[in-house]
């Protein structure tokens, strides 16, 4: 390991990520560079390499399981699902992606006239069974065991020929740096679809997403126009928004 490496393990214990471009300029040296540098430290699983520049591996939260995200933070999910559905007209088509925040907020459209939800979430569908004012489309595609989403080629293919007004995302994290992100791949491709079809894209984040980073990329912040949330967003981030013209949706 050379002291480049070195330094650049030290710069993300401290911080958690740091670019390229970063790198190149406190260390003086090519980004072509920085990116050999890098490049043995995830081989040898030390870091993961991101969009960008790199992270620290103990940043790479694994999912939890999707029963016990269900019964955590319930008060928190059922916030930002009343405060989301309080941006939704009737007559207009939305999407609702993977997650337990997405299933709640479908239960709080129940009531809703004229809806049209596109969804790649299972448990979102068998919600909507029993509401026939709520026009449900599912895309094909392969199941996600445990999670009871729609993933793989099939679904994406889909997903390119549509458009809709809002999509309502759920995330794994949210960072001012990295963007957002989410822990499974496949699950990130399908949103990533669904942020470049769609005319706004709203992110649903409790407090516990903030400054946080997981596996898989979906976008930058810059591609979001509202984050609704059940609490206050801590005040880099918060600038971060601000800056970049977000709306932030919370409880008065």
């Amino acid at each position: 390991m050379n002291k480049r490496q070195q330094v650049i393990l030290g710069l993300l214990d401290q911080s958690g990520f740091i670019s390229v471009a970063d790198l190149s300029a406190r260390l003086q040296v090519s980004e072509m560079t920085i990116r050999r540098d890098l490049q043995p430290l995830e081989e040898k699983m030390m870091i993961r390499r991101v969009h960008g520049g790199a992270m620290t591996i103990n940043k790479c939260i694994q999912e939890p399981q999707f029963d016990l995200r269900a019964s955590s933070s319930l008060e928190a999910k059922q916030t930002i699902a009343r405060l989301a559905a309080s941006l939704v007209k009737e007559g207009t088509t939305i999407a609702l992606d993977s997650g337990t925040t997405a299933l709640a907020l479908a239960q709080s459209l129940a009531d809703y006239q004229e809806i049209t939800i596109i969804t790649t979430n299972l448990r979102v569908m068998n919600f909507c069974l029993s509401h026939s004012n709520l026009q449900v489309i599912v895309p094909g595609g392969l199941l996600r065991p445990g999670e009871g989403s729609l993933i793989g080629s099939y679904t994406l293919e889909f997903l390119r020929n549509i458009h809709v007004d809002q999509f309502f995302m759920g995330i794994g994290g949210i960072d001012s740096k990295v963007g957002v992100t989410e822990y499974n791949a496949e699950d990130a491709a399908v949103k990533r679809i669904l942020v470049e079809n769609s005319h706004q894209v709203i992110a649903l984040a409790d407090y516990s997403k903030f400054n946080k980073i997981t596996f898989a990329k979906i976008c930058d912040l810059e591609v979001l126009d509202i984050v609704v949330t059940d609490g206050k967003v801590p005040e880099p981030l918060r600038d971060s928004f601000q800056q970049q013209g977000i709306t932030v949706i919370q409880p008065k």
